[in-house]
């Protein structure tokens, strides 16, 4: 069992190894904060920070509302199938 974790292991590593070589995620990230959010001033930065806040927890507060809808949805739909098949 061992062997099969290590060997997936090893193919993880060698993946995100080959990602990380290519994409460069990290580098691209903070290159644009250097050249883009660095410069600004702090007048512009705060407001900035707090409406991206906001995006995000309304964003989320949309998504959990959706999610529950489908649930509900599925749900009724599960009810009625078992209803008719009994």
């Amino acid at each position: 069992m061992t062997g099969i974790l290590d060997f997936l292991n090893n193919i993880f590593g060698d993946v995100n190894a080959f990602l990380q070589n290519l994409i460069q995620f990290d580098q691209l990230i903070l290159g644009f904060y250097d050249q883009v959010i660095a410069p600004l001033p702090e007048l512009i930065k705060i407001p900035g920070s707090i409406l991206l806040l906001i995006i995000i927890v309304l964003g989320t507060i949309q998504f959990v509302k959706k999610m529950l809808k489908l649930f509900i949805i599925a749900a009724v739909i599960l009810v009625i199938v078992l209803a008719l098949s009994s």
